[in-house]
Order: structure tokens, then C-alpha cells, then sequence
């Protein structure tokens, strides 16, 4: 699927996968440019991947379901963990209710029971996630908890920390890993790194989405752990440009805005537009419509 350039943007070819990975580019100038993305395994179901420029950047998304560079496969249905200890009868928080108005956001899955309904966390239940802040830009914690904040005031999503990790960014990540997390789904990684020690990152600022599992039955499908990496190179030298640190933290919102299910939206003033005029600082009502989509519903009950 080719880009369609606009002023400023060469045009390139981007592979179509699921679990991909989000994708920035830095570049010397901030410059709309376009590159390929690498191409991943053969997968079931094909979500959309699209290079995209925020700010000078180019941003893309990460739709899990086992797949991608960063994850891993459950082993059958016996391999799933039991009702956690903290899941609740009831959504935990009330999200903000929906701009008026219709559009503006896309999902990066759907439920498999034809609805057109949106994969989602389950709300009755907060969100684990764990940090490895090595190399961490200046400003870069600050936007993690920035975007995680926002998420929840948007979503009524809860984020739980589980404090800092030494787990460094790999392919084939598990959805469970009990030797280190215990008989649980693993918590999203949050994590910094680099080409060096993850070379997917090679040219990229940041990979990052959810993974999904399905359920007993159809329209049970549900995002259970997922990733956002940050390349620590990029966003140092992002943070020393006159608007850095605005510019750091609309990428980690953006990142985070793929961790809760929105994959890219070409509205001009979206958060999620892959090629923005400008640096959005928030989310638009387009992505507030989406992330509204995304929120609340009823509790998922088996695992």
C-alpha cells in the first residue's frame, strides 16, 4: 500500500502486517519523509500498517494477536490465568463521554463476531505495566506518566505500576511469563532501548500496541498486555529541539493511544494522523470518539 505524499513527503511502500510495530523515524530536520517499514511473518488476520509523520516523525502501530517482533504465542487454553485477584464486578472508572459528532478514529481490530465492535481492555480490571527506564531522554518518564494519566481520564482505564524491570525488549515475547511475572498475563513493557540491543528499533523512535487473546466465544476477544518502546537515541535528540519536550510527549501519547486500540486516522487535527500539520498536543475529538468506543462495556468474566 503506497503513501500518498504530500508536500514535503517522498512516497514509499509500507508492508501491510499485523504486530509490526509502531514506527518513527527521526530525522536531521524535521521533514515530512516516508521509508519502508520491515516486513514480519505471514499472519491470520491482516491489520492495517501504515508509516506515518508526526511532527517530523514517522509513526506507526503495533495490532497484537500473538504476532510481531516483541510477541509471543499462548500454548492452548490451558495456558491462560486464572481471574485476577484485582478484576471487579464493574467498570472501575467512568470515561469522559464522547465528543459530539461522528468519525475520526479507526481501530486496529475488531471483534470476530461481525458486530464492526472494537477489541478492547477489560475495564473491570486495571492494566499492569512495568518500566525499564535505562537511558531514559530527558522529559521521557515525565510523558510516560503524562500519557497514562491522560489515557485514564479519557478511557476510565486503570493502570496499575508494577514498579521498574530489568526485561529488555525481545522477539518472541510471551504473553505469560510466570518464571518472571508469576501465573499472570505479562504487564505491558514499557521500555527504552536502542538499535543496538533491539534491532527492529534500527531508524525507528518508538514500536509499541496491545495483543489480543479471543474468548470462549465469538466477540470475547480482548487485549490482555502489549508494549511501548522507545528508542532513547531518537527522543534525546528530539528533546533538544526548541519544542522538544511537547514534541516527546505527543509521541508517547500517540504511542499510548495505540496501546488502548486506535490504529492511524487521517483527520488533520488527530493525534493519530500519520502525517499531522504540525504537533497535535492532544488528543482531537476524532480520537476522543475512538478511545470513547473503547471504553467501558461489560466485564470479561472467564480468565
Amino acid at each position: 500500500m503506497s503513501l500518498d505524499p504530500g508536500p514535503g513527503v517522498d512516497a514509499a511502500q509500507s508492508q501491510v502486517s499485523v504486530g509490526s510495530g509502531d514506527v518513527v523515524r527521526l530525522l536531521p530536520q524535521p521533514r515530512h519523509v516516508a521509508v519502508n517499514t520491515p516486513s514480519r511473518r505471514p499472519v491470520l488476520l491482516v491489520a492495517l500498517l501504515v508509516a506515518a509523520v508526526l511532527a517530523g516523525l514517522l509513526c506507526g502501530v503495533a495490532a497484537g494477536r500473538g504476532h510481531g517482533p516483541w510477541a509471543g504465542t499462548l500454548a492452548g487454553r490451558w495456558a491462560r490465568p486464572a481471574l485476577p485477584a484485582d478484576a471487579a464486578r464493574a467498570p472501575l472508572a467512568v470515561p469522559l463521554a464522547a465528543p459530539s459528532g461522528s468519525g475520526g478514529y479507526r481501530f486496529l481490530e475488531l471483534e470476530d463476531d461481525g458486530s464492526g465492535t472494537p477489541v478492547r481492555w477489560d475495564p473491570c480490571r486495571p492494566i499492569h505495566y512495568v518500566i525499564r527506564p535505562d537511558g531514559a531522554p530527558p522529559g521521557g518518564l515525565a510523558a510516560v506518566r503524562s500519557a497514562i494519566a491522560r489515557l485514564e481520564q479519557v478511557t476510565g482505564l486503570r493502570f496499575t505500576s508494577d514498579g521498574t524491570t530489568d526485561e529488555a525488549p525481545r522477539t518472541g515475547r510471551p504473553s505469560m511469563d510466570r518464571a518472571r511475572y508469576g501465573d499472570r498475563w505479562s504487564p505491558v513493557l514499557i521500555a527504552f532501548t536502542d538499535p543496538t540491543e533491539f534491532p527492529s528499533m534500527a531508524g525507528f523512535a518508538g514500536l509499541g500496541g496491545p495483543e489480543s487473546i479471543g474468548g470462549n466465544d465469538p466477540g470475547e476477544r480482548r487485549y490482555v498486555t502489549g508494549v511501548v518502546l522507545l528508542n532513547r537515541e531518537n527522543l534525546a535528540q528530539i528533546a533538544t529541539w526548541d519544542d522538544g519536550s511537547a514534541r516527546v510527549e505527543a509521541v508517547v501519547r500517540h504511542e499510548f493511544g495505540h496501546l488502548a486500540g486506535l490504529d492511524h486516522e487521517n483527520d488533520d487535527d488527530s493525534l493519530m494522523n500519520p502525517r499531522p500539520d504540525g504537533t497535535p498536543a492532544d488528543y482531537a475529538p476524532g480520537d476522543l470518539r475512538g478511545l470513547a468506543k473503547l471504553s467501558g462495556g461489560p466485564c470479561f468474566r472467564d480468565y
